[in-house]
């Protein structure tokens, strides 16, 4: 993870030297450079099961796009007759673990370790409208990486715990073994149907409901969610950003106003048929667990954006995912945007 941390570092460092990002280009030139965390240490603290996640994850100004992306305009037009409006990559790594990270081995019945360091490829196509804001955008994503000692989770989790004072994972000998891995996504984010505007100091209440399907290696799963949105200025974003297979926004923002801000909360349902870190290695044998066919995740946060800035913090409770587990976690998401 400290990897990654310098990688954001340094991707940050090399954009603010650069003279074309450092001019106040105009709105619609600006694409948007997104840092998530996710960490149990983020919420109550417990260090088990989904203990970590990061992602860097750059989303393209509107309608600025390669030639590649624009070609695919017959997929996106087959599904909803909409063009795609801007496209994004992204990097990051989910660490995994079980409750008693002193045993060794690792215990069974308990979350296998399991490290996943991949990229990500996003298009995202709008509705294809002119004369009010497009109510709805399809996301289209390939998530491919490697699972297993490759991942670099046994060195992120030893990392960070060091330099934390905290116990040492025994237990990573344990972990899956190397596998690349993929998973192809197709989402709908709904801009949130207004229910109350014209509040009080201009507040505003939405819901922006959300459904989505996976399939690969990684992961096969159906899903639905919706979020409930208090705030001002509500049309600036789809929402909140988050590591995947949470309930996400997308990482694309506009300022619809020099600062606007929001509260939410959200619930997000998925039936999995596959999970590589609870069912374990695609082709060999490997650690794994009994898998329940359906997770819940329940969602509240903030967001605060302020002109090219937006600050989300969003807290999670996850069901249990597999039997056994004894009780549902929780953990915390913080995401950094930056237009640019």
């Amino acid at each position: 993870m400290r990897t990654l941390f310098r990688l954001a570092f340094a991707a940050s460092a090399a954009f603010l030297a650069t003279p074309a990002f450092a001019e106040d280009r105009p709105d619609e030139q600006k694409g948007t450079l997104t840092l998530v965390g996710e960490n149990d240490s983020l919420s109550s603290g417990a260090d088990r099961n989904y203990t970590s996640g990061i992602k860097l994850a750059y989303v393209s100004p509107v309608n600025v796009m390669p030639k590649w992306v624009r070609n695919l305009d017959g997929i996106t037009r087959a599904v909803t007759n909409a063009r795609p409006s801007f496209f994004g990559a992204a990097i990051g790594q989910s660490i995994f673990t079980p409750q008693d990270i002193s045993a060794v081995p690792a215990p069974t019945g308990e979350h296998p370790y399991a490290g996943w360091l991949y990229g990500q490829l996003m298009m995202a196509a709008e509705e294809n409208v002119i004369a009010r804001d497009p109510h709805f955008v399809d996301i289209y994503e390939l998530e491919f990486g490697i699972v297993g000692p490759g991942a670099l989770g046994r060195q992120s989790q030893r990392g960070i715990h060091q330099a934390l004072g905290a116990p040492e994972p025994k237990g990573w000998d344990s972990q899956l073994h190397d596998e690349f891995a993929f998973a192809v996504s197709l989402e709908r984010r709904w801009r949130a149907e207004k229910v109350f505007e014209g509040m009080p100091g201009d507040l505003a209440v939405d819901i922006a409901p959300g459904i989505g399907v996976t399939l690969g290696t990684l992961r096969t799963e159906a899903k639905v969610g919706a979020s409930v949105r208090i705030g001002q200025h509500l049309s600036s974003d789809y929402g909140a950003p988050r590591v995947r297979p949470g309930l996400s926004g997308v990482g694309y923002f506009k300022a619809a106003a020099p600062f606007s801000w929001y509260l939410f909360g959200g619930v997000d349902l998925r039936g999995v048929a596959r999970n590589i870190f609870l069912d374990g290695n695609t082709y060999r044998d490997s650690a794994n667990v009994n898998r329940k066919p359906f997770v819940a995740d329940v969602q509240a946060g903030l967001a605060v954006q302020t002109g090219d800035w937006r600050l989300a913090y969003t807290y999670v409770t996850r069901s249990e995912e597999f039997e056994g587990q004894g009780e549902q976690q929780d953990f915390g998401a913080l995401a950094l945007s930056w237009r640019f």
